[in-house]
């Protein structure tokens, strides 16, 4: 049924169950699984008009770990799986890297925001939905089922790993 899944995946509880329900999916159907996590420009820092956008090394040292590790869990479980970091509003880069990539399937994670949050934020899936280039799952995580799904360990920054 699903031959490539493209996992939006930002290493929060959310993501993590999205990473959980993905695994699942993709060692049923022997799908790809294509970790994709993106570094959000309008959140880092704001840009004038004639300013460019600069990540910085602990931005990038900091995504690519948590892509590392998604990665990582799911080779441990058998899933044929790549990773890859874009730059850019998350709703654009998801639907624009499925097309690309001609996915089946778009996995998201669900954050639970107020409708204030809601609407001054906006919604990633929301966003999505609206013209979705193949099917879309907003992973949630049901009420009464704990968090099995453990947290990622927190990378070590290069002066950490220096002195360890």
């Amino acid at each position: 049924m699903y031959q490539r899944i493209l996992l939006a995946f930002d290493g929060s509880a959310d993501g993590r169950e999205a990473l959980a329900q993905t695994q699942g999916l993709a060692l049923s159907c022997g799908a790809t699984v294509h970790l994709l996590a993106i570094v959000d420009r309008t959140e880092s820092m704001p840009v004038g008009e004639a300013m460019s956008f600069v990540v910085s090394d602990a931005q990038r040292f900091a995504v690519q770990a948590v892509i590392d590790e998604g990665v990582r869990r799911l080779h441990q479980a058998g899933c044929a799986t790549m990773g890859a970091m874009r730059y850019g509003r998350p709703s654009e880069q998801i639907v624009l890297a499925a097309r690309e990539m001609n996915a089946d399937l778009i996995v998201i994670g669900h954050r639970d925001q107020g409708t204030l949050a809601r609407w001054l934020n906006g919604s990633v899936g929301e966003t999505i939905l609206h013209k979705p280039p193949c099917s879309v799952l907003v992973a949630v995580k049901p009420e009464n089922r704990a968090d099995s799904v453990r947290p990622f360990e927190r990378p070590k920054t290069k002066e950490k790993q220096k002195s360890s």
